[in-house]
């Protein structure tokens, strides 16, 4: 079942990150790499959920998810 959602763009966008809470959004990592491994990554851009991404947690890289 699709539900209708706003995307929101994020003030931070893009400004270098190593956790969730240094982001509106969330901290993605720039490049996938395996989980548990040091990285840091870049606030996301939006709300906009879809695609492949990681989350980069305490500076490693989570599990890579990707939604369709």
């Amino acid at each position: 079942m699709q539900t209708v959602r706003c995307v929101v763009p994020y003030a931070d966008a893009g400004k270098t990150c190593n956790d969730n809470s240094d982001c509106s959004g969330d901290c993605l990592a720039t490049s996938i790499v395996p989980a548990g491994t040091a990285t840091s990554g870049t606030c996301q851009r939006d709300s906009d959920r879809f695609g492949c991404r990681q989350e980069v947690v305490g500076g490693m890289g989570q599990a890579a998810l990707c939604i369709d």
